[in-house]
């Protein structure tokens, strides 16, 4: 096995226009609709390698001057997936080493890592983050956050997910949680808030979505349908989030919803997860973007995110 030493960010769009890359690639660009297999490969039982506080890696992009994150952090009430049943191959990771609970509180060694690392995205030397869209947050992890984060940061939190807003670069006008989307799963509910930039003044529209995940079941064709149902083409709109499904799924689905040609463009940076019980890394955590500008994406590197990151993404490419 040879293992990247560097890896690349893929621009995977629905309408054909490849993300602007600046650093060079290991990973060859490809676009979606060309794709006849997703991204991944078998990584095995990764176990002790797996130096990293979530089963997640977070994506990160810039559009129009501003730097979004999205993470799934990992809900500590999920550990025995990972920890009991190893069904990732990682039960010996970091991961496990710190799901330690601090003095009888709800809030583990992992969590307040987790917190650490927002942080270090939040106050970046040159990408720092004025928008973060979390999931699997547990309330322990957010009371952890509010005490921690800079007083300019809003948390908006709902069941789970919660989308963390600079109000030194943005006003809040409206937040709502949306439920009775997913057939499968009416409870799973994801969020969709207004905000207006404080520099132009303009409008933009965030969801913050964790998708079910049965292969099975219609979730990923209902939430696309809803952003066909939803959508207006005079406000730019950043749906992002843990999908749990992969970028040639996630791109069939969009297309079904938008039958004369989506103007969302789905961008897929590397693989964030590792499928259960195959050990094979796949890419599930998304960005779809509509710009009426059509503002160009640049999806962040590994360095313009995290310290540490790099390495663990080149852990999901190994060939």
């Amino acid at each position: 096995m040879s293992t990247l030493l560097g890896i690349s960010l893929i621009s995977l769009s629905i309408s054909l226009h490849p993300a602007a890359l600046t650093y060079p690639q290991t990973i060859p660009n490809t676009i979606l609709s060309e794709k006849s297999q997703p991204m991944g490969t078998y990584v095995g039982e990764l176990q002790e390698l797996w130096q990293f506080p979530s089963d997640h890696l977070p994506i990160a992009m810039t559009l129009d001057h501003l730097n979004f994150v999205s993470w799934n952090v990992l809900d500590a009430e999920y550990m025995s997936w990972v920890t009991e049943k190893n069904s990732q191959g990682i039960s010996r990771s970091m991961i496990a080493d710190e799901h330690v609970y601090i003095n009888q509180s709800r809030l583990t060694i992992r969590d307040r890592h987790i917190a650490d690392l927002i942080l270090q995205m939040v106050s970046h030397p040159t990408h720092p983050r004025s928008i973060l869209s979390l999931q699997e947050c547990s309330k322990s992890f957010i009371e952890e956050l509010r005490q921690r984060l800079p007083s300019y940061f809003e948390i908006i939190s709902n069941h789970g997910n919660a989308v963390l807003l600079d109000r030194h670069c943005f006003d809040l006008t409206a937040a709502k949680e949306v439920s009775g989307v997913f057939s499968d799963a009416p409870y799973r509910s994801f969020q969709d808030i207004s905000i207006r930039r404080r520099d132009t003044g303009q409008p933009l529209r965030l969801i913050n979505a964790h998708l079910p995940g049965d292969p099975n079941q219609p979730g990923r064709f209902e939430f696309a349908r809803y952003l066909a149902r939803t959508f207006d083409p005079e406000l730019t709109t950043i749906a992002m989030g843990d999908m749990n499904f992969d970028e040639l799924e996630m791109e069939d689905a969009m297309k079904q919803a938008f039958p004369n040609n989506s103007s969302f463009s789905l961008y897929s940076p590397y693989c964030t997860n590792i499928s259960p019980d195959v050990f094979k890394s796949k890419a599930i955590d998304h960005f779809l973007v509509y710009s009426p500008e059509k503002s160009p994406v640049a999806l962040n590197s590994p360095d313009e995110i995290m310290p540490g990151l790099n390495p663990i993404i080149s852990l999901m490419h190994l060939q």
